[in-house]
């Protein structure tokens, strides 16, 4: 089982953010979380194992999480999977956006059925106030542009080994909030409330707001890596490039931001291309 061709933009809480906070506390100590580079594809063969055709309802998964271990005198940050709850919301969605023949094939009326169910009724002690699914997003192909504004060049990390190859960027959640406060407002200055780059990046800046401040924001480039290189992954920059534009922007170099900006979108939308080979 191969990892998906995704990036995920992730927020850790401490464990005690958690109606259950000893659960995770014990969850992380077993140490038994799986780590972030192995995840995606784990959770993909735990949906394979479990769902089959024709489907008729949402299995169950244990509670599963990432953790990144802080010491013996911090709480644990737990980025919780929510597996159900968040193949239940696809499904919906994906009925909602797709024409009924075409649902009706892919989503059975059962299916359908049991999916509300969970939406409307499953237990969100993962969560307080705020939607399950809420602790990750998902890209497929590439990274949405707005995510590079979360983070700054300093937050890289990049590990390059023969069996595990990983780039991500972490970052306090106070940084990852007051950096796209500032791309959003330089945008906005420059091209107005209409700009849909600072509508996206708004959308996320709202999204984080649903968090503790003691959380941690993740970009993790996922399984994008394996269509990558090594040289490629030491050359990737587009955090870099991201913040360049944004530093000329507010200069008021506009010609030379949007040099940076076309280089980025060019960048990403080739790699993107790749889902149409076959």
């Amino acid at each position: 089982m191969y990892e998906p061709n995704a990036s995920y933009l992730r927020v850790y809480e401490p464990a005690g953010a958690f109606a259950d906070a000893d659960y995770w506390r014990a969850y992380a100590a077993s140490g038994r979380a799986p780590e972030q580079h192995e995840g995606p594809r784990l959770r993909r063969e735990a949906l394979y194992e479990r769902v089959g055709w024709p489907w008729r309802s949402v299995p169950s998964f244990g509670r599963e999480a990432y953790v990144i271990d802080r010491g013996e005198d911090a709480d644990p940050l737990v980025c919780p999977w929510n597996l159900r709850y968040r193949i239940a919301q696809a499904a919906l969605e994906l009925r909602r956006l797709t024409p009924e023949a075409v649902a009706e094939a892919l989503v059975p009326p059962d299916f359908l059925a049991s999916a509300a169910e969970v939406v409307a009724h499953d237990d969100l002690t993962d969560r307080h106030e705020a939607p399950a699914d809420t602790h990750e997003q998902v890209a497929s192909w590439s990274v949405p542009l707005r995510w590079f504004a979360c983070v700054r060049p300093e937050d890289r990390q990049l590990v390059v080994r023969p069996r595990a190859t990983w780039l991500r960027y972490r970052t306090p959640i106070a940084k990852a909030r007051t950096q796209l406060v500032v791309a959003r407002n330089l945008l906005r200055a420059e091209f107005g409330d209409d700009a849909d780059l600072a509508a996206a990046i708004g959308e996320t800046a709202e999204w984080l707001e649903g968090f503790g401040h003691d959380s941690l924001v993740e970009l993790d480039y996922g399984g994008l890596v394996a269509r990558m290189d090594d040289e490629e992954l030491r050359r990737e920059d587009s955090v870099d490039i991201t913040w360049e534009a944004l530093d000329k922007l507010g200069a008021g170099e506009r010609e030379a931001a949007q040099d940076c900006y076309a280089r980025l979108v060019e960048r990403w939308r080739d790699r993107r291309l790749a889902e149409r080979l076959n």
